[in-house]
């Protein structure tokens, strides 16, 4: 018995300093599985929240991405782009579901939920041709279609062009120059881009 009771502290002793060197590894190994936890939380969440569905758009005479002026509601409500709820006018009975509060992206349509007109009024939408957004400049616009039409007087102090060859009937692109027009120099910004199906678009609402 004696011999077992000499025993029990050494056994201890080893136990202890085992459990005191293994306790030293694991404080040192989850800290840095923690730290790669914590970094990797706390990056994730941040790649979601910059991811823009509007970015990428592409703006042409007559649609911006997938969505084209002319669609009817039995065409719109299929895609997800367009909900219901009028964001200016009556007459505006949808919105693009990505941009509810119309900061960026603008639609109206007729009476019947057709779409008639599509703008962007914020930077990252771009034209296919010439890559242009809003804050582009005058200067970067004629580089891309150096025949223009001379900048026309469109209200609130700012001005309208459009490319030539976007008339009679045919889808237009136009685009709102952020100075009147006697004023539009090349480093005018372009403030709004609009498209339609048929007729010059318009940029200031009257409801």
């Amino acid at each position: 018995m004696n011999l077992h009771a000499r025993r029990t502290p050494t056994v201890l002793a080893l136990l202890l300093a085992s459990t005191a060197l293994f306790a030293g590894c694991n404080d040192d190994g989850p800290a840095e599985a923690n730290d790669e936890v914590t970094s990797t939380a706390t990056n994730e969440p941040t790649t979601d929240t910059t991811t823009n569905p509007t970015e990428d758009l592409v703006i042409l005479p007559g649609s911006i991405g997938e969505a084209r002026v002319g669609m009817t509601r039995a065409q719109w409500t299929p895609t997800g782009l367009f909900e219901d709820g009028a964001v200016l006018c009556e007459g505006e009975l949808i919105h693009w579901a990505a941009d509810p509060a119309a900061k960026k992206l603008f639609v109206l349509t007729d009476e019947d939920a057709t779409i008639t007109q599509l703008s962007v009024s914020a930077p990252g939408p771009h034209t296919e041709h010439g890559d242009l957004e809003v804050g582009s400049t005058y200067g970067e616009l004629k580089r891309a279609f150096p025949t223009l039409t001379q900048p026309v007087d469109d209200g609130f102090d700012q001005a309208s062009v459009y490319p030539p060859g976007e008339e009679d009937g045919l889808a237009y692109l136009s685009f709102l120059l952020d100075s009147p027009a006697g004023k539009v120099t090349d480093d005018t910004t372009i403030a709004k881009i609009a498209v339609t199906g048929g007729e010059k678009p318009y940029f200031q609402y009257d409801c």
